[in-house]
């Protein structure tokens, strides 16, 4: 266990995680739908408020638009914190927490809908925000009842030889600042949801590359309009096998579209970690493991063959790597591989994506969690 009274650990209690050991298989991955578990509106005096946050956003950032999303409204695994604190940057009895989950043999994801105007507001921590949670928790014990809480995935694919590959956005692809938070939400199109019926107007829905300004894990998000959820109706139980393969399916495409690979979804994943960004709300991640039968090298092959290439660069990352002890004024060791041979490298720890630290200090506060042992 870690010394948390060691200043240089500090970041490790940042957490809050549900993390499966063993992992538990997509096939074990339940679904459950329901017009209840989409965000609810609490005024049309919020509602507006939202609208002004999402305005500002398009003159600061350009054009945007808001496209349908997967709302997590709650799951089967134990521990949900209902303090409203925890949606409201603050701090609560729960702030240092995350939970190692032992033998879990199926975890139910309750899903939604949202939309990307709403999750681009509601995960800043903000005034606005922090009311949201509040009159979630007084009015219904929900602190997340008025926040889109929407979904994204990430990929821990580690390799043969025990690599776990990382992307990063290509300079030029990086919207002028590294700095800036990554966008997920995958879909762009003019059709909208309506926030107070849960509809989208329209089912076209072009994918565009997921931005990743700093060394992250493989990632995308699962998409409504793809399995035919085109309004709050559609969340109905003879479409949750459709969803729960969405979700899985979302998964290999972060690996197709970032490192080159076609690896089937036929082929064998696991949920390890329900992870929650503070930074965001406790913005709900899915972090996914998945076990390859292709070398770091080989891998590099492919990806240098691929049309990924030309949006993101590629680095690796040993998996005894992950257990070592780091903080964040130190550099982390990454490799690279340059003409088909691994060459250390080391990267500052400020150009590493968030999620991907969370993914590190889990896997060093929880001993039993070694990537090259995975089971599942």
């Amino acid at each position: 266990m870690l010394d948390k009274n060691n200043k240089k650990f500090r970041w490790v209690d940042e957490m809050k995680s549900r993390v499966l050991w063993p992992p538990v298989r997509t096939s074990a991955i339940k679904v459950a739908l329901s017009a209840s578990y989409c965000r609810q509106i609490v005024s049309s005096y919020y509602e507006t408020l939202i609208d002004t946050a999402w305005r500002d956003l398009c003159e600061t950032e350009g054009p945007q638009f808001s496209t349908p999303l997967f709302r997590l409204h709650d799951c089967s695994l134990p521990g949900s914190c209902s303090d409203f604190q925890c949606r409201a940057g603050l701090t609560c009895s729960c702030s240092e927490d995350s939970v190692l989950v032992e033998a879990c043999n199926e975890v139910e994801l309750r899903l939604g809908l949202s939309n990307t105007r709403e999750s681009s507001v509601t995960r800043q921590l903000s005034v606005l925000s922090s009311d949201l949670a509040y009159i979630g928790y007084e009015l219904h014990k929900k602190p997340q009842m008025f926040l889109a809480n929407s979904i994204d995935v990430h990929a821990a694919f580690v390799t043969k030889d025990g690599y776990v590959p990382l992307v990063r956005s290509l300079t030029n692809n990086r919207n002028g600042s590294i700095e800036k938070q990554a966008s997920l939400d995958r879909t762009r199109s003019t059709s909208s949801l309506n926030s107070k019926s849960g509809s989208v107007s329209s089912k076209t829905s072009l994918r565009a590359p997921v931005i990743l300004p700093k060394w992250s894990l493989p990632s995308g998000g699962p998409e409504p309009s793809t399995c035919n959820i085109l309004t709050y109706k559609d969340l109905v139980s003879r479409n949750t096998q459709g969803v729960q393969k969405e979700v899985v399916e979302s998964v290999f495409r972060s690996l197709h579209d970032m490192l080159g690979i076609k690896t089937p979804s036929s082929e064998p994943a696991a949920l390890l970690a329900l992870h929650f960004d503070k930074k965001h709300n406790n913005k709900p991640e899915l972090l996914f493991i998945l076990k390859s039968g292709l070398t770091s090298i080989e891998l590099a092959d492919i990806f240098r063959k691929s049309k990924a290439k030309n949006l993101y660069e590629l680095a690796f990352i040993r998996s005894q790597d992950l257990k070592t002890p780091l903080n964040e004024n130190e550099k982390m060791p990454f490799c690279q591989v340059v003409e088909r041979k691994i060459s250390q490298a080391h990267v500052e720890a400020q150009s590493v994506g968030d999620i991907f630290k969370s993914f590190i200090k889990l896997t060093q506060k929880h001993s039993s969690v070694d990537l090259t042992k995975a089971k599942f």
